[in-house]
């Protein structure tokens, strides 16, 4: 089934075009993706195992939920919809807002992050065509993890900021 995405300006306006999602964006344009971090209450981040079978990264570890935004679709829609999807968790998220956008060339990247938040890993429904693991780390374990190459490869610096945003605000949900 083909999947399509809106296509932003630089002031996050939709063109009102749409594309498939596997195209390649337009110079200049933007499409929206989501991430949600879930963090526990010893500060450490759930991340999942892409499936082997996944195009891109596949068999390496990832940020909790991450995921494209569906033309027609809200980033608080595709948070919801996406950590549904991949873990099981259901969450609302239409009263919030990104805890931070990142435009990174093409996308632009709206994190959402979840504080104090405890999950039984036994209960997670893991979407197995796109996830195999999931597991809590702390942050010097995610840098290990990052650094054995097992990581999608994100900056560390950017991994840091999470980090740093979660533990250093009072702005984010305490579920």
């Amino acid at each position: 089934m083909k999947e399509y995405v809106d296509l932003y300006d630089n002031f996050r306006n939709k063109t009102g075009e749409i594309i498939e999602r596997r195209d390649i964006v337009p110079r200049g344009l933007y499409r929206l993706i989501i991430h949600v971090l879930i963090f526990d209450r010893k500060g450490r981040l759930l991340i999942q195992k892409r499936s082997k079978i996944k195009k891109s990264w596949p068999n390496l570890w990832d940020l909790t939920v991450s995921g494209a935004v569906s033309s027609g679709e809200s980033s608080q829609l595709a948070a919801s919809r996406e950590l549904f999807e991949e873990l099981g968790i259901k969450y609302d998220f239409s009263k919030s807002y990104p805890n931070i956008s990142v435009n990174t060339g093409f996308r632009i990247d709206d994190v959402f992050i979840i504080s104090n938040k405890n999950i039984d890993l036994n209960k997670l429904k893991l979407q197995k065509e796109e996830v195999s693991d999931a597991k809590f780390v702390s942050l010097n374990e995610l840098i290990k993890i990052i650094d054995e190459k097992e990581f999608v490869p994100y900056q560390k610096d950017y991994i840091n900021l999470l980090f740093y945003l979660r533990n250093n605000s009072n702005l984010f949900v305490n579920d």
